[in-house]
């Protein structure tokens, strides 16, 4: 069974996943424009707001999600 730890975890990994995914796309280049485009600040946005929840699922414990 998953535990709210365990499935806080994976949300946080995800989460940063994201957030590195979108800052590697400003440093490969994709995209016409220079720095930080409205698609990368939801990306980011989403990103912060998944870790988050994250955080929050991570510190209920070991009950069952």
């Amino acid at each position: 069974m998953v535990t709210k730890r365990q499935l806080g975890i994976v949300v946080i990994a995800l989460g940063l996943l994201v957030a590195l995914g979108t800052i590697a796309v400003d440093f490969v280049g994709a995209g016409r424009w220079g720095g930080f485009g409205p698609l990368q600040r939801i990306g980011i946005g989403f990103s912060l707001a998944a870790i988050a929840v994250g955080c929050v699922l991570v510190r209920l414990g070991d009950r069952p999600a």
